[in-house]
């Protein structure tokens, strides 16, 4: 059975938004490209902003923590 994808890290999760960003700006894609390209850069979009989410709840509790021990 084949792997599936690896997902992306943020890093490259952001920079292939920035890419799909940029292509469907161009306006010059077959609309079946652009719209694979639209869920694809949705899906990403939704990964990033859980992501920055779970980052801001670990720095959050980081600082409780710190504070309780102060």
């Amino acid at each position: 059975m084949p792997e599936s994808p690896k997902p992306l890290d943020y890093e490259a999760s952001y920079r292939r938004l920035e890419e799909i960003a940029a292509l469907l700006e161009q306006g010059s894609l077959p609309l079946e490209e652009s719209l694979k390209l639209f869920e694809e850069g949705a899906g990403l979009a939704g990964a990033l902003h859980k992501a920055l989410e779970a980052a801001e709840q670990r720095v959050t509790l980081l600082r409780l923590e710190e504070d309780a021990d102060a």
